[in-house]
């Protein structure tokens, strides 16, 4: 079993959907600044580091999508076990290269926004990676 991120946010303007994980982070899609910002960074890393401990990977076997949040959780952790299968790239590079590919249909403003959010993941897992080792020296 996994960890969820029963999150779910729309812009107040627009009605896109989207996760304000800095403040500094506004609509993707209009630009409206709501000024709400949420750590769901540290809780993405948590869930995929609890889904790597767990099965060796970081995309599980099955997962229920009950709110946005999950739905974006399971698009970070696809782009994080390719990530870690090549290795031979920057993070951002696979991370661009994954979401290019992906059809975004309406919502094509998500794209970069979940390359960034994406990339926040991965930077918070790699700290928890080095506390974890230096704690253990």
């Amino acid at each position: 079993m996994s960890l969820h991120i029963m999150y779910d946010h729309q812009c107040s303007e627009c009605e896109a959907y989207y996760i304000p994980y800095d403040k500094d982070i506004v609509c993707p899609n209009c630009g409206k600044d709501e000024e709400k910002a949420l750590n769901i960074v540290t809780e993405l890393a948590k869930s995929a580091q609890y889904q790597m401990s767990t099965m060796g990977f970081y995309s599980p076997i099955a997962w229920w999508i009950g709110s946005f949040g999950d739905f974006v959780a399971l698009l970070i952790f696809k782009v994080l076990d390719e990530f870690y299968a090549q290795k031979e790239k920057y993070f951002k590079e696979i991370a661009e290269s994954h979401f290019n590919s992906r059809e975004w249909g309406t919502q094509q403003y998500m794209k970069n926004h979940i390359i960034d959010l994406s990339y926040k993941v991965y930077l918070e897992i790699e700290k928890n990676k080095l506390y974890r080792q230096n704690k253990s020296i």
